[in-house]
Order: structure tokens, then sequence, then C-alpha cells
């Protein structure tokens, strides 16, 4: 064999060996019908809520794809959240009690939580166990507790009462935080640990608690007075952002490349996170007429702006996607009270 065949077989196998390795690292593409786009789930009313799916194009949606998917099964009553562990979405119904688990892409029916439930709220997972926030009775905020769930048996293995009201629920390294305020009302936030099963401190910070999210490291909660900066590890609050005066009132706090995202009356906003006071001028106003259903969801994932108006709560209502720059990209029917957005 002369010099240059051998250096052509030389090339041949390290070029066949780097295929073979980038192989091995490309990324698994998800084997469903619904694993580029986003997941909208509607609320519902006394027949029950639905699920609906949009694609990334913004061309393509699908309304009802659970009952498309699982003819003559239902996700029960008022669907008030979904959270996620890799290929599993579970879908909590707080009329019903009941938490319906399914396949994130295929949406086929994988389980239900049925019992040891009591208004569910939110949930997030860590190390194989669901924690969902349960409000049980509305009269009383001392009965609500967390439910601790088996995500493989999903039997509900534990239950610990928060002592006062158990709202929205995220995760920071071996903490959950809850945010003890719900329908414009509170202004605690509990610091559960995971390994006690108990509540180990509590924050005050101003009235009207309405959002939290965990990025980049903080903490950041949205209240009648601003935004507050709290670092999780200390649970103390490093800074604050004031709300300008001329906003009566700010909700639905959304934390995305840096910038903060909320709302007003009908109208969105944003402001840099490096801002001292959130900005009072509008990215855009949608106009809605409905009373108590403008904004019924609200969400910002790359760089777009997803809007979901409830109308008169008894029909369908209505999604509205924007540009981070309030270019208006779509709008679609989707089924009654659209309430949040999960992407996939």
């Amino acid at each position: 064999m002369n010099t240059y065949s051998k250096l052509f077989l030389l090339v041949l196998s390290v070029f066949l060996i780097s295929c073979s390795d980038d192989d091995d690292n490309l990324p698994v593409i998800p084997d469903g019908d619904y694993f580029d786009g986003t997941l909208i789930l509607n609320e519902g009313g006394s027949a029950g809520g639905s699920v609906s799916f949009l694609s990334s194009d913004l061309q393509q949606l699908s309304n009802s794809i659970f009952e498309e998917v699982n003819p003559n099964t239902g996700l029960g009553l008022f669907l008030q959240s979904i959270f996620f562990d890799d290929d599993k979405a579970f879908i909590i119904a707080n009329g019903s009690n009941l938490i319906t688990v399914v396949n994130r892409y295929t949406f086929e029916l994988i389980g239900t939580v049925d019992s040891g439930l009591n208004v569910p709220r939110y949930g997030t997972v860590h190390n194989g166990k669901a924690y969902v926030t349960n409000l049980a009775a509305f009269d009383s905020d001392q009965d609500d507790f967390i439910a601790i769930i088996d995500i493989e048996t999903l039997e509900v293995e534990e239950t610990v009462v928060v002592g006062a009201v158990a709202e929205h629920i995220v995760s920071f390294n071996d903490d959950l935080f809850i945010q003890n305020a719900a329908f414009g009302f509170g202004n605690q936030i509990s610091k559960f640990n995971i390994a006690s099963s108990s509540i180990t401190e509590t924050l005050q910070v101003s009235s009207g608690l309405n959002s939290m999210q965990v990025y980049n490291q903080s903490l950041y909660t949205l209240d009648s007075e601003g935004v507050k900066v709290i670092n999780p590890s200390t649970f103390t609050v490093e800074n604050q952002i004031a709300k300008p005066e001329s906003l009566e009132s700010v909700n639905n706090l959304r934390v995305e490349n840096d910038q903060f995202y909320y709302t007003s009356g009908t109208a969105a906003y944003t402001s840099p996170t490096s801002a001292t006071e959130l900005f009072s001028e509008f990215i855009f106003d949608y106009g809605s007429t409905s009373t108590f259903g403008s904004f019924y969801g609200f969400e910002v994932n790359d760089d777009r702006i997803y809007v979901g108006d409830a109308g008169d709560f008894a029909s369908n209502g209505s999604v509205f996607v924007y540009s981070i720059t309030g270019e208006l990209l779509t709008e679609k029917a989707v089924g009654i009270a659209p309430n949040s957005f999960y992407f996939q």
C-alpha cells in the first residue's frame, strides 16, 4: 500500500469515528405530535376543561388534544395548571381533586392521582417526588397543605400543612418556595425544606403578592409596591424595583432574557432587570372587553408574548401571540378560559 493510500485510510477512519461520536451526541427528538409548540391549558366550565396545542410556526392549532388521543376520557373540572417531569405532564383539575398524568409529547394517558388531594393548585418535581399545593377549605387558610406524591406509583405519600395560603410553588436546590397569597390577597412566602418536609422560614413582602419566579439564582416576586429580588439561599430581599405611580396595579410578572414583563389593565409592559423603577410605557394594549378575563393567561417565551383572554367564561376563549415589540403575530380561538401556556 502506497503512502497516499495509507493517508486516505487514516483520514477516512478519523472521519468515521468523528461521525459516530457526533451521532451519540445528537439531541433526541421526542416522538409524538405535540413536541414542537405550545400547550394551552383551558380551565373550562361545567363540562370540564381541555388542552390545545399551537405549533411553533403559529400555523396549526389543535383543540381538545387529550380527548382526541384518549376517547371517552376527560381531564376534570376547572383545570388549574400543568407541571412536568421529563416526558410526563401532570395536569391539575382543582374542581375534581384530580391530577391526570400523560406523555407530554403524545398525550397518551399514563395514570391519575385521584385521592389525597383537596383543591390542588400548582406543582413541581424534585428527586422523584411531586409537591402539589392544595387550598382545601375556601373559608380558611390554616388547612392549606402540600401533597407529596411518588411520581412512579402516583400515590400521595405525605401531606404537610402550610399554615397559610398555599398557591404557586417553585424549587431552588433543596428547598421549595410557596406563595402564601391568592386572588389579590396576601404578602408572605414560605420556605419548605425538602429533607425535613417542613416549613423552615417565612418572609414578609408587601400586600397584593401575585407572582413568583426563579431566574438566574434569584427569586423574583411582584406585589403592590413592585418587584422584590430575593436571595433564595439567605431568604432575604436584596433589591426592590418600584411600581410607578401611574400604574394602578401590576400583575403577571415574568422574567426572560434579563427583562421583566408584566401587565396592568389590558396592557403589557417590559423593563430591564437593572431598572430602579418599572417602566410605565406599554408594549401593547390589546383592548379586551372581558370583565374579569383579560390577561387570564400570560407568558413570555422565545421572544414572544402569549395572552389568554377568557371572554365571558362560557364560550371559547382567545389566544393572542405578540412579538416582544408589540406586533400581533396571530389570534386563535381555543377552549373556555385559557389560563396558562407551556412550551414543548
